[in-house]
């Protein structure tokens, strides 16, 4: 039955008229990145397709997520999981969400690229505002992960973006997840560790600050461009010629 949707699915993907080449896949959304087969949609073909009437939606809403699991499970095309994420992207699902962890967290396994990665920790993240001690506990398992991509979940699902936020952690759970992240060796990683310490700046801005003049040197270049984004100009200003000083 899984197939018999995932056929329906593509289909209206396919229907797009203007697609970039499936062998351009840096033309467009993902960057080339995931071994997933490609369509060739931009976002807003994406989102066009997310208010398609599936025959599915005629199903209980229990079914229907169990529905969008197998797909994601089951599927080979980038643009299909992309779909998938959209869907429990979308606000009208935020209530049903802290239900769905475990279905949810079954999903990290799959991923490859950056794109899903971020959809997925915006996903995360209303779980965990929703519910922290049942995600919380999984993050920190995954914040020592050898699989980077679990370790940039468990450090970009801590808050994704602040001002979507209406509980934060203490920043004390944030920098716990954020600290073994400094010494992992991995772009994608690294370019997580500066989102969360940005996002965190907005809310902690003296702690996050001092976080990073302690670790001024152990951070990487792509984490602490990031981290320093939204401080105060004068305290950015002092912690890069502090970087600057000590290097030269």
């Amino acid at each position: 039955m899984t197939m018999l949707y995932l056929n329906e699915i593509e289909k209206a993907l396919l229907a797009h008229p203007k697609k970039v080449s499936p062998d351009r896949p840096q033309a467009f959304i993902g960057g080339g990145q995931s071994k997933l087969r490609y369509i060739g949609l931009k976002a807003p073909q994406i989102r066009a397709t997310l208010k398609n009437r599936f025959s599915f939606y005629t199903k209980s809403p229990e079914e229907i997520t169990k529905i969008w699991d197998g797909v994601w499970h089951k599927s080979d095309c980038f643009e299909v999981l992309l779909l998938a994420l959209a869907w429990f992207d979308d606000p009208k699902q935020s209530h049903i969400l802290s239900s769905q962890w475990s279905k949810l967290k079954s999903w990290s396994q799959r991923i490859d690229n950056w794109v899903h990665a971020d959809l997925l920790s915006g996903i995360y993240a209303k779980i965990l505002e929703q519910n922290p001690s049942q995600t919380y506990k999984t993050m920190q398992v995954w914040s020592r992960s050898q699989n980077p991509w679990l370790r940039r979940l468990s450090n970009v699902s801590l808050i994704y973006y602040s001002r979507a936020r209406k509980k934060i952690l203490p920043v004390t759970k944030i920098l716990a997840l954020v600290t073994p992240q400094l010494n992992f060796e991995d772009h994608y990683v690294q370019k997580g560790v500066g989102w969360t310490l940005r996002e965190a700046s907005n809310i902690y801005p003296k702690e996050i600050s001092k976080f990073i003049r302690e670790n001024i040197f152990t951070l990487s270049p792509e984490a602490f461009s990031s981290a320093i984004k939204n401080l105060p100009r004068d305290q950015k200003e002092r912690i890069k010629h502090l970087r600057k000083t000590r290097r030269n």
